[in-house]
């Protein structure tokens, strides 16, 4: 040991040392909290030096380099504008019928064939109030009267086109205007023109029979080739489940509609009223249901009384043709 000097005790040297480690703790304590935006006591003086050394936020996201933490923990929060409420949404309630009648729940469109040989089934469909189309045959003794008073009373005109049937001759004798498969193109063509021009105001067409025809591609494309080229539509009587009749129509771009119920094709008047209210229960199943029926008396009968019903059950009697897609 050098002279001059005193030997220190060894508790001397130990409390030394742990003051040492003291205050170097504390200098760690004070540049932790001075990193974290804390208090500090020895490094106030190079904050603002740092600090600005520091990326902004829009250079950081520029390099790819994440945002440095100390940007993001404030020891003050600036206040921050809420955003504005957004209000939920309220649920769309239907808007009251009128006079306390419920909204149409589906609509049901009614087509009466096999008319022009008696206006006095015109008239009674016309005391009906009801949009009922009418469905002419072209060579009828009352056909060109039946389809003018129908069309200058607001009714819709059909012309219901005598095709061929499956059935053999006996449906068909006496059918004037009866197209059938072996004809030609042309003769096709013209016969459907020909009785497109016997109906007045007439707006569509609708097949008479047709089982046979309406199961060929090649004829209803013939078939369709007038109606089409007069802006008309085509409803499907589906005289036959094979019938591509509709789906021809609607690959020619023409409107087209197709038949859901007959009320009285087998002749069975005591069924009649309860394939209306199955036309009925379709309509408001589905929306919307077509239905065909001919001009006799228990079927005019049951659409007096029918009727009546129609806006209680949330239904609406509408033209064929507006269901026409």
């Amino acid at each position: 040991m050098p002279k001059g000097l005193t030997r220190l005790p060894v508790y001397t040297l130990a409390a030394w040392g742990l003051g040492v480690l003291a205050v170097a703790a504390m200098l760690m304590l004070d540049h932790r909290s001075w990193t974290r935006g804390g208090p500090s006591y020895v490094f106030t003086g190079s904050r603002a030096r740092t600090a600005a050394a520091l990326p902004r936020p829009a250079e950081a996201a520029q390099s790819g380099k994440p945002r440095p933490k100390s940007e993001t923990a404030t020891t003050e929060k600036e206040p921050v504008a809420e955003a504005p409420a957004i209000p939920k949404p309220r649920p769309r309630v239907a808007e009251p019928a009128a006079a306390g009648r419920p909204l149409p729940a589906g609509k049901v469109a009614l087509v009466m064939d096999d008319m022009g040989n008696s206006l006095e089934a015109l008239d009674e469909l016309l005391a009906l109030g009801e949009p009922v189309s009418v469905a002419i045959l072209p060579y009828a003794s009352m056909a060109e009267e039946t389809a003018r008073r129908a069309g200058e009373k607001g009714l819709e005109v059909l012309l219901h086109l005598p095709l061929e049937s499956l059935n053999g001759n006996g449906s068909e004798e006496g059918t004037e205007g009866l197209i059938r498969t072996g004809m030609a193109v042309e003769e096709i063509r013209s016969l459907v023109s020909g009785e497109l021009d016997r109906i007045p105001h007439v707006r569509g067409v609708n097949n008479h029979m047709g089982s046979k025809v309406t199961a060929d591609l090649g004829m209803m494309r013939t078939v369709l080739e007038p109606v089409r080229e007069r802006n008309l539509f085509f409803l499907d009587s589906r005289t036959t489940g094979r019938s591509v009749a509709y789906d021809v129509a609607v690959e020619m771009g023409i409107p087209a509609v197709s038949r859901q119920v007959f009320l009285d094709a087998d002749g069975d008047d005591a069924l009649i009223p309860e394939r209306l209210q199955e036309l009925f229960r379709i309509a408001q199943r589905d929306g919307r249901a077509i239905g065909i029926c001919h001009p006799f008396k228990e079927t005019l009968r049951t659409l007096r009384e029918g009727f009546r019903g129609l806006k209680a059950r949330g239904l609406e009697a509408v033209f064929v043709s507006e269901l026409a897609r």
